[in-house]
């Protein structure tokens, strides 16, 4: 009986760290419904990989540069994980007769972290 107690004991408080955990990992890499969990460009070449962004480097006259797109998702990026929410602006597929094909809506994806 006296070995069960602190076993016992020791399971709870590990199963209840190991909970706190998994639900403080969670809500940091979540991102809400309608958006998708991406890496914070910081090079041309990653900036690319995503088609609307690429079409906006491309177009005449470009909407951004390539370190104003840097610096906005650093900003957007308010808990420094690296990660950031998208969604993409129109239904348009980046084809847009205006400049919302070249756009994504970003955020934060942990929505207590404070902006910069």
């Amino acid at each position: 009986m006296r070995r069960a107690l602190p076993s016992l004991i020791l399971t709870f408080v590990l199963g209840a760290f190991l909970a706190a955990t998994a639900a403080a990992s969670h809500h940091q890499t979540s991102c809400p419904n309608g958006t998708f969990a991406h890496p914070v460009p910081q090079t041309e070449e990653e900036m690319r990989q995503l088609p609307r962004i690429a079409a906006g480097l491309d177009a005449d006259p470009a909407p951004y540069t390539v370190e104003e797109l840097r610096d906005l998702g650093n900003f957007i990026d308010g808990n420094g994980d690296g990660i950031f929410c998208l969604k993409a602006v129109s239904n348009l597929g980046g084809n847009s007769g205006s400049q919302w094909g070249f756009f994504y809506l970003a955020r934060d994806n942990d929505t207590a972290a404070v902006q910069k």
